[in-house]
């Protein structure tokens, strides 16, 4: 069959064979240029490929032209582009919603549970310090005129009522010393005379010694040691009136006092005072009696509580700001006087969604939260509220009861509606 084929096409190639004669010393020419065309482009190619940079370049541009070639082959059509942009939508107010088909939060990751509502405190904030109770320190001076011989209590150190604080040397009291031991050898002399009015005004004149002795800061035990050995001493121990700390000290040993010249302060530390500013629009939330939560920077996780025991009668004309105090038992020892505190008192309560601290995104001056909408769809929202406590979070406005709020893993989902943003 291919014969007759053959045959049929016979009468053709005669008629092309004298045009093929006429060409044939030019395609000989032509056939010979392009055989040593390629043997010269086959010797350049030897020497180049041989040079290190040449190959270098030469592989890069082929992995170039390759990836534009599968780039080509898998970008997302104009379609693709358009339907994974409808999966971002922002509505009039400026919730943003996204979908993530296909996609599944792992539940070791996001967590997420059903919004209620319930009633939250509301709290009154006032800022302040902490002072020593002034109903609890004492001042120590000189009841008579004299020298400072030696201080046993120096500042900050602890004492208790009775204990002596300074040793001094006073002219009058050496003189009462004196006094009261005649008096009393007066009263033993005419004791045994028995001599009647007189014996008992011998008894009045050494009780009067004694008191003397009392008023220049003699105490019963030493006035009992100066009946007994009926010597007077040079000094005598000025005494803490009160337990607590020396919080001053005015003079140093040899210091020369006058009457009523301050030698030292002496303060209560388990009972201090905090002392707060209430502005003037919250003045009529506050009344004495009231109980302050506070809080310390020393111990974030511990609240201290202080009874509110007076309200200022004036505006201070500085800080146009109420100062208010309250007492707080310090028997543990733990605060200290010039801390600065936060106080808070719950003034009343209010309607309020209330939900973790986790759940809040903080970003831009503004917060929001994540709920999911759908099997598939979420919205990230803005909520105003306060803080009611480290952990907890009142929100009055941009959140309903029964939504389903991402409480764990908010960050990591808001960072794709901060990408959509961009």
């Amino acid at each position: 069959m291919l014969k007759k084929y053959l045959d049929k096409l016979q009468p053709y190639l005669d008629k092309l064979k004298p045009y093929w004669e006429k060409v044939r010393p030019q395609a000989e020419v032509a056939l010979a240029k392009g055989k040593h065309f390629y043997q010269h482009a086959e010797v350049i190619a030897k020497q180049k490929w041989a040079q290190p940079r040449f190959r270098l370049i030469s592989s890069l541009l082929g992995t170039l032209i390759v990836g534009i070639i599968i780039g080509m082959i898998f970008a997302p059509s104009k379609d693709d582009a358009e339907n994974m942009h409808k999966t971002i939508s922002v509505d009039k107010t400026g919730v943003i919603n996204i979908s993530l088909p296909g996609v599944t939060l792992s539940p070791d990751v996001f967590e997420f549970y059903i919004t209620g509502e319930s009633t939250a405190p509301l709290n009154l904030i006032v800022p302040g310090r902490l002072a020593y109770n002034a109903e609890r320190v004492k001042v120590i001076s000189a009841r008579a005129p004299g020298r400072v011989e030696r201080i046993y209590a120096f500042d900050g150190a602890p004492v208790k009522a009775g204990d002596p604080v300074a040793d001094f040397y006073s002219p009058d009291y050496v003189s009462a010393q004196t006094e009261y031991i005649l008096s009393s050898k007066m009263v033993a002399a005419l004791n045994k005379a028995d001599v009647g009015s007189l014996y008992q005004d011998a008894k009045d004149t050494l009780e009067a010694a004694a008191n003397h002795l009392r008023i220049l800061g003699g105490s019963d035990q030493d006035i009992q040691r100066l009946r007994a050995t009926g010597v007077a001493s040079p000094t005598f121990p000025i005494r803490a009136p009160i337990e607590g700390v020396v919080i001053k000290r005015a003079v140093d040993p040899g210091a020369f006092l006058n009457t009523g010249d301050v030698l030292a302060t002496i303060a209560d530390p388990k009972n201090l005072w905090f002392v707060g500013s209430v502005f003037e629009q919250d003045i009529g939330k506050i009344k004495v009696g009231d109980l302050f939560r506070l809080k310390v920077e020393a111990y974030p996780d511990r609240e201290f509580v202080a009874k509110a025991n007076y309200v200022g009668a004036s505006i201070d004309p500085t800080t146009h700001a109420l100062v208010i105090r309250a007492e707080i038992d310090n028997s543990d020892g733990l605060l200290k006087p010039e801390m600065f505190v936060t106080g808070t008192l719950e003034v009343g309560t209010t309607n309020a969604v209330v939900i973790p601290t986790s759940a809040l995104i903080q970003a831009r001056n503004a917060r929001y939260v994540i709920i999911k909408t759908g099997e598939d769809t979420y919205s990230r929202l803005p909520v105003y509220g306060f803080d009611i406590n480290d952990h907890e979070f009142a929100v009055t406005d941009g959140l309903q009861p029964h939504q389903n709020l991402l409480i764990k893993g908010a960050t990591l989902l808001n960072q794709r509606f901060v990408r959509e943003e961009d």
